[in-house]
């Protein structure tokens, strides 16, 4: 909590928790979903129905670390890998990330899409 300058008070939860679940709402919103922000999210729900080449995750890669940078700028990815499977035609998506605010602890994101 701190005081917000006009007599009340907020919260200010940025742990890495927090910050792991703003990372996946950010990948797991679908691009264009958000009015009055129609480059908030990712296509990595699209991804599902596309073929899962190299370009492809090459593409996805890059535009989730775009999206993280954009939108998320707390979080600093540490790596991040794009694992396909194509049998099932899954990808998985694991970030290691860190906060701005306290290099010293990192969190695993996981999404399968």
């Amino acid at each position: 909590m701190r005081q917000d300058g006009v007599g009340g008070f907020i919260t200010q939860n940025e742990n890495l928790g927090s910050l792991r679940d703003c990372v996946k709402q950010l990948l797991l919103t679908a691009k264009g979903s958000r009015v009055m922000r129609p480059d908030f999210g990712t296509d990595i729900r699209k991804s599902v129905f596309e073929p899962l080449t190299s370009d492809a995750i090459d593409r996805l890669r890059g535009q989730i670390l775009t999206a993280i940078q954009t939108y998320e700028p707390r979080v600093i990815v540490k790596n991040i890998s794009l694992t396909p499977d194509y049998e099932r035609n899954q990808l998985t998506i694991k970030l290691l990330m860190t906060s701005k605010d306290d290099l010293l602890n990192a969190e695993m994101v996981e999404v399968l899409v």
